[in-house]
């Protein structure tokens, strides 16, 4: 062999020599780190950590980045864990009957603040408000930053009054601070409770939001619940600001809002913005007491089965239907103790609860559905012209108030009231026959009659008493 072969033998040698050198420190590296070449999962391993260790940014470019559940700003809980976190606990009190409440707040003057001191010192203002509320709201609760200025808390198993104890603390706690007050910032707070208010996620979100803007409307730093009139003086305040309310809310749906002209403008689809907001205000006004408990569920599920064995049209059907939600929304300006009474009302306080037809269909204005806002205003009307507000009678009365009337009273004649005793079905019936002619329209109580015929089992002596949730399972529209 030619000794320039041994040259390039040597060269190569004492080059792998080298290279081995170099790696076996590396090797002893990785296998203090707890990484042995057993089989071809722990090669892959070792290549892993490899790889990190020659790029720091190879990792995390491999994992997937999770959505952060806190705010960054705040430290509170991020919107999306919050929504996350209400339907898992709207999931869980559905099927275990148990309640919760959801607490809003709006910032009074945040924006001034921004405008007047610049953003950093805005921020400062969110932090010092974040600090209280987490600091005065203790476990299971959920505190979030909704967004901006707003800022949601989510109680476990805690109703109204709970949640009204717990809003009103934080109130004034955002009222006393020091840095809080020489920036001219205070709190608006609005409360819901499932399911004395609503039974969806977006319909505790919308009362709770409702509430929310009422107090900040009233000129802020105050709470405001799913009861718009908690005292007697504050019903005309509260119904400007309703009626102002749904004016902003109903906007978005204005171009699709049903046309009492139009057939195709009754469609499930179509309809269902609007009935979004009609039920959550029927839950408003159920809240004002426990005998107003699904009381305009069925009077709207029994007042579509009169209007469908009557032959009406879709678009009236629906009309009716939506009607009977919110038949009694107009309580919500009559005072608690005339409302609440366990007695019968004297004549003053009998004129104060029958000013709810009118008020009803004045509330309803800003949604322009004047077909729905004149059977609210007259399903108090009676057949031979002494009922209320404006004495109609028999066809001047607007027929899906005669079909309403009609709905309302057999309820109220099978339902334990502050005042009586609920009747047997029986005698419901009986006197539904006793005042056709006089309180209502024969034709509807024949309509209804009808109804119970084909779609009631025969009765016997022993059922007599039984109500109409057992009776009659199949009234559902």
């Amino acid at each position: 062999m030619a000794w320039l072969d041994w040259v390039v033998i040597v060269s190569i040698a004492l080059l792998a020599g080298v290279l081995v050198g170099m790696r076996r420190p590396r090797a002893r590296y990785l296998y203090n780190l707890g990484l042995r070449a057993e089989g071809t999962a722990s090669l892959e391993g070792y290549n892993e950590l490899a790889l990190a260790l020659a790029s720091p940014h190879a990792l995390a470019r491999r994992v997937p980045v999770e959505e952060p559940i806190t705010d960054g700003l705040t430290g509170l809980r991020t919107h999306s864990y919050f929504k996350e976190a209400l339907d898992k606990e709207r999931r869980g009190s559905t099927s275990s009957g148990r309640q919760f409440s959801l607490i809003m707040m709006d910032l009074d003057r945040f924006k001034q603040v921004n405008d007047r001191m610049g953003r950093q010192e805005g921020d400062k203002v969110l932090n010092a408000v974040a600090a209280l509320l987490d600091s005065r709201s203790r476990p299971p609760n959920v505190v979030a930053r909704y967004g901006g200025d707003e800022f949601a808390i989510l109680m476990p198993e805690a109703d109204t009054q709970h949640a009204g104890i717990l809003a009103e603390e934080l109130r004034a706690a955002v009222e006393a601070d020091g840095f809080l007050r020489a920036c001219e910032v205070t709190g608006s707070f609005g409360i819901a409770t499932f399911p004395d208010h609503c039974r969806t996620q977006e319909e505790i979100l919308r009362i709770a939001d409702l509430g929310m803007c009422l107090a900040r409307d009233c000129g802020g730093n105050c709470v405001k619940a799913a009861s718009l009139s908690p005292k007697p003086e504050d019903a005309e305040r509260d119904k400007r600001l309703l009626e102002a309310y749904l004016g902003v809310a109903v906007q978005p749906m204005s171009s699709t809002a049903p046309d009492a002209s139009s057939h195709d403008h009754h469609n499930s689809d179509q309809m269902n913005p609007l009935f979004d907001t009609l039920s959550a205000l029927a839950f408003a006004v159920e809240a004002k007491g426990p005998y107003m408990k699904d009381h305009a569920q069925a009077v709207s599920r029994l007042a579509a089965q009169i209007a469908i064995q009557a032959g009406l049209s879709p678009a009236e059907i629906g009309e009716i239907r939506l009607a009977g939600m919110v038949h009694d929304m107009g309580k919500l300006h009559v005072p608690e103790h005339v409302l609440h009474k366990p007695t019968l009302l004297t004549a003053e306080e009998f004129e104060i609860m029958k000013s709810h037809a009118a008020w009803g269909a004045k509330m309803l204005e800003p949604l322009n559905v004047e077909p729905i806002q004149r059977i609210v205003r007259h399903h108090h009307e009676r057949h031979d012209g002494k009922g209320y507000p404006d004495g109609l009678a028999g066809d001047g009365i607007p027929l899906g108030a005669r079909i309403v009337a009609v709905a309302e009273c057999f309820h109220n004649m099978l339902s334990d009231l502050r005042y009586k005793s609920a009747r047997t079905f029986q005698d419901a019936l009986e006197e539904l026959r006793r005042c056709s002619g006089t309180q209502f329209d024969p034709q509807v109580v024949s309509a209804f009659l009808e109804f119970i015929q084909v779609h009631a089992t025969p009765r016997t002596p022993e059922s007599q008493g039984d109500r109409v949730e057992s009776r009659h399972s199949t009234l559902n529209s």
